[in-house]
This record gives C-alpha cells, sequence and structure tokens, in this order.
C-alpha cells in the first residue's frame, strides 16, 4: 500500500535530519520510493527565527496506519524530539513527521486522522507533494494537488492604515528586492507615508497571513484630471508563480478606479519582460513617451515602478 508523510526540520542540521528519517522510516515501514526536493518554508503557527526544510516522500508499505504513527512517533523521539505540538501550540523541532495518506484509506481515530486533516491548507505539503505524485487526489474530496493548491492562492489584499512593526519588516524585505538601492525605511517615514492622503499602500497577505507583496498607488491631481501612479509594486521573490503579481495589478486598478482616477499609470523597463507582458496581460497599454527623471538632492531615492520586477515573474 502506498503511505506518504510529509517531513519538516527546522533546528540542528535540517537535511541531514530530513535524510535519516528518511532511512529509519524505510528501514521499519517499508522501501522509499520516491521524495521531493527540499523546501526551504518560513515558520507557520508560530515565530521563529529558524527555517524550515520540508519535504514529502512515498513509500510502499505493508503496516496499518497504527503501526506507522507508533514507527514515526518513536523516530521522532530517537531523533530528538520532546515535545509534540498540541492545541495550536507549536515549537522548534529538529523533525517532524506527520502521516499524510495510506491507500485510499479514510481512518478517523483519537490518534489518528487520514487523510491528514489539513492537508489540503498546508502548502509546506501541497508543494513537495505535487513533486512526487502530481496525479494523486484526496481520498476524501476528490480535489486534486493544483486544485488544492490553486485555492491556497488567493491572497488578501488591503490598505494599510497604521504603521505597524510587522508592516516595516516587511516593507524593509520586500523593497530591496525592486532595487539595490533601496533606502531602510523607519517607524518615523513609514508613519508620514501612511498620513499622506494623496498615498495608498497595499499589502497582500497570503494564506497564513504573512504580508508578501506591496504596491503604493499615489494620486496627482492636475488640470487634465486626476491620475493614479502604480509605485514599488513587488512580491517576494520565494512566492513566484502564485499570481500574486497579477493579483496585485488587478488590485491597483480597481482601486484607481474607486478613487476617482482617470487611469493608472506605470512604468517599467523593457529589459523586464516578464514584468511587461503581466501588465499588457491585465489590460495595461504600453504608450509612446519618452520618461524624464531629474533626481532631487533631498533624501534618498526611492525604487519606483520602472524597478519593478518581480510582479513579473509570476
Amino acid at each position: 500500500m502506498k503511505l506518504y508523510i510529509a517531513l519538516g526540520s527546522n533546528i540542528g542540521d535540517r537535511e541531514e535530519n530530513l535524510r535519516s528519517a528518511l532511512r529509519l522510516t524505510a528501514e521499519a515501514a517499508g522501501p522509499l520510493l520516491r521524495c521531493s526536493s527540499f523546501h526551504e518554508t518560513e515558520p507557520v503557527g508560530f515565530c521563529s527565527c529558524h527555517r524550515f526544510l520540508n519535504a514529502a516522500a512515498l513509500f510502499e508499505t505493508s503496516l496499518s496506519a497504527t503501526e506507522l504513527l507508533d514507527i514515526t512517533q518513536q523516530i521522532e523521539i530517537r531523533m530528538g524530539r520532546t515535545t509534540k505540538s498540541a492545541g495550536g501550540i507549536h515549537h522548534d523541532r529538529p523533525i517532524d513527521i506527520d502521516l499524510l495518506a495510506l491507500g485510499d484509506e479514510h481512518i478517523d481515530l483519537p490518534a489518528l486522522t487520514l487523510p491528514h486533516p489539513r492537508l489540503h491548507l498546508r502548502r509546506f505539503v501541497l508543494e513537495p507533494l505535487a513533486e512526487i505524485d502530481p496525479a494523486w487526489r484526496h481520498p476524501v474530496s476528490g480535489q486534486s494537488i493544483a486544485g488544492m493548491t490553486a485555492a491556497l492562492n488567493r491572497p488578501d489584499i488591503v490598505e494599510a492604515d497604521r504603521p505597524t512593526e510587522e508592516i516595516l519588516s516587511a516593507l524593509n524585505r520586500l523593497l530591496p528586492q525592486l532595487s539595490d538601492t533601496a533606502p531602510q525605511l523607519t517607524s518615523d517615514s513609514l508613519s508620514r507615508l501612511l498620513a499622506s492622503t494623496s498615498t495608498h499602500l497595499y499589502l497582500l497577505r497570503d494564506e497564513n497571513g504573512t504580508i508578501q507583496g506591496t504596491a503604493t498607488l499615489c494620486l496627482c491631481a492636475s488640470p487634465t484630471g486626476t491620475k493614479a501612479w502604480a509605485e514599488d509594486v513587488v512580491t517576494d521573490r520565494n512566492c513566484r508563480g502564485r499570481g500574486y503579481g497579477r493579483a496585485l495589478a488587478e488590485h491597483l486598478k480597481a482601486e484607481g478606479r474607486r478613487l476617482g482616477a482617470k487611469a493608472v499609470l506605470l512604468t517599467s523597463r523593457p529589459a523586464r519582460e516578464a514584468a511587461n507582458r503581466l501588465y499588457a496581460s491585465a489590460g495595461f497599454e504600453r504608450r509612446e513617451t519618452n520618461v524624464y527623471r531629474w533626481t532631487t538632492s533631498a533624501g534618498g531615492e526611492m525604487p519606483s515602478a520602472d524597478d519593478a520586477s518581480n510582479t513579473g515573474n509570476e
């Protein structure tokens, strides 16, 4: 019978921890058929400075689900895990082994539910699982891995209304991905930015609530009508391929309309081929015009939409 498991490690020699867990599981449960690459991810459900390595693996086994649960828990103990997650409280751990599915079995016991009840909510499980068996379908819901992953690729985009340490940290992580010369924002500069009535800062959050993208609309009133300039459009480089760039582009269009702008304008260098394809496919029309810039000596130069590249990597 096919056994699917997920593995994670965020302390110690993470790669060696995963390899040791795979070897010990194969020795006790049955031969390893396939293993995904190792994915580095942020902790989910708790705060830690230690990032995870995650993987999914497929084994052939003749053991029962309860036998497999006992085996994997003993391996965790043997490898130094002393505290299990419980009641929504999570901890750093040298190894975490979760049973995901056992053939087409549907098991509902006090100590074990299969398929794993949160499998469809965990990107760090679905993406490795797609590598080892892209055709796999959830035995209960019938959903494909692609379908479950697509359901996670629906970000929440909101306007920032007050400065927080979370927003400041996220911007200082994202803006350098636009330009090597991006200055580090301070609490004061973020407060001034959000206090401006003509500036609208948008935050894109993933399914875990983590800020993974941002964009800014700057409204400019002129005799020829109010225009909205899109600036600093960026999604985290670790989130490419999820459609976040398109989501931001569509949100900027909708917000420009809501705010009464006659047009939403942005610039993108010709070398940013993916970004230009994205903007064109989102309905932005390329204009035959020249863009001129004169940089003042006041303050640091901020990256603009002309420097935005990561939204094109979708």
